[in-house]
């Protein structure tokens, strides 16, 4: 991604960040708040199915959650660069601290369903300023390979929460795994709060909502925001509802369910950690349809699975593909924007991301419901294969649209 420097824009050494503490305190505060967010999510269906509650109100938890982070985190966004303070990220936190104690104790879906909002819409309030740090920290030309090593980072406290979490839940209790979550998300806001901002050297925050608008009305971001979509809907299919096809359809564990989500988001880490630079070099329009590829070799596998053994490997070729769209799809999204404005961008980016994060569980849970477990994967299948199809019809105009602009000459020589 090449933006023009504004007069304003800070040098490429600036840019660097070569002064220690920035990316311990980024990297540390990203990998504990994926811990506790992992925890939560991998026995969340367990403590459903412990207190009796039907799978459809689960999916509507799900999609309740990821409707507060729809919500609100456009707005964290183009607050984005006014979050450097420790008494804000304090402050904020302690309210997200208070929903996860809630949740520790709730034994009805009402109080569940109430925390997992506040969870939700509040929980995600550094997302895009801690991104945008990712983003920008190496320089011009390395966005890819920050946007991956932020994603891996954040994939791998996820890991240790997915893994973790339903072993604990079996061996203690949810409320032992919910205050595990609380502390984690207690050490992150600490990590976040003690990060040197003055030396991040935030833009300003962006001014004029119409501007800001117009701004993000780009075509390159417009288009990730649909790929987006799909992929993170069909991420859903994994994350959210593994859980139950692999014990109701395979034969497995609750236990066995957390090494299969653990080795999941490993495989997408380091997926998304190797591939940043590739995607850098190539350009993010040209890779992204290797990712969609992936999927849907995944959900194919998945569905004609027949052992456990069979099922995971098709989950991890699954979870690759994840890896390489969560490298790719940012700095797509971010082209030629401009740097003001970029804050705003990964807020509205992210919102896009938490509305699949709603659909996914509505659409699985609704196929569950009306026609059984199997019905999740001629879903899934259908909704990455239509990401394949966009996808390559993206890189094929992009590919067009770079010929157009060699001289005839070139274009005539290349050809040979």
């Amino acid at each position: 991604m090449s933006v023009p420097p504004g007069p304003d824009a800070p040098s490429p050494a600036e840019l660097r960040f070569p002064r220690s503490g920035v990316q311990s305190y980024l990297y540390g505060a990203t990998a504990l708040w994926g811990v506790s967010v992992g925890l939560l999510s991998a026995t969340l269906p367990f403590r459903f199915q412990q207190l009796g509650l039907p799978i459809f109100e689960y999916g509507l938890t799900l999609s309740a959650y990821a409707a507060g982070m729809l919500l609100t985190e456009s707005l964290w966004g183009a607050l984005a660069f006014r979050l450097g303070r420790p008494t804000l990220i304090v402050g904020i936190g302690a309210v997200v601290g208070g929903a996860t104690l809630l949740l520790a104790v709730a034994t009805t879906f009402s109080a569940i369903l109430g925390a997992e909002v506040v969870i939700g819409a509040m929980g995600v309030y550094l997302a895009p300023v801690l991104r945008w740090v990712a983003l920008t920290y190496g320089g011009p030309g390395s966005e890819g390979t920050g946007t991956g090593r932020w994603s891996s980072v954040f994939g791998l406290g996820i890991a240790v929460g997915v893994a973790a979490g339903p072993v604990a839940f079996v061996t203690y209790s949810f409320r032992d795994v919910a205050l595990l979550s609380l502390a984690a998300l207690t050490l992150a806001i600490a990590a976040a709060a003690a990060l040197p901002w003055a030396r991040v050297s935030l833009p300003p925050a962006t001014r004029g909502r119409g501007l800001s608008v117009r701004a993000l009305a780009t075509r390159p971001f417009l288009i990730a925001l649909g790929l987006v979509l799909i992929t993170f809907t069909a991420m859903t299919f994994t994350t959210n509802f593994l859980q139950y096809y692999s014990v109701v359809l395979f034969g497995g564990t609750p236990s066995y369910a957390g090494y299969v989500l653990g080795a999941g988001r490993l495989v997408s880490l380091a997926a998304s950690f190797v591939l940043g630079t590739y995607v850098d070099r190539w350009g993010p329009g040209r890779s992204i349809p290797v990712g969609f590829l992936l999927l849907l070799v995944g959900a194919v596998g998945t569905w004609g699975s027949r052992s456990y053994d069979e099922m995971v490997a098709a989950t991890l070729v699954f979870s690759a593909g994840l890896g390489w769209l969560f490298a790719n799809l940012l700095p797509f999204a971010l082209n030629a924007m401009p740097r003001d404005h970029q804050g705003t961008a990964i807020g509205v980016f992210g919102s896009v991301e938490d509305a699949g994060l709603l659909v996914g569980p509505l659409l699985f849970g609704a196929a569950w419901s009306a026609y059984g477990p199997t019905s999740l994967f001629p879903v899934v299948t259908a909704l990455v294969g239509f990401g394949v199809v966009a996808s390559l019809l993206v890189a094929s105009r992009r590919h067009a649209a770079l010929r157009a602009e060699l001289p005839q000459g070139a274009a005539a020589g290349g050809s040979k």
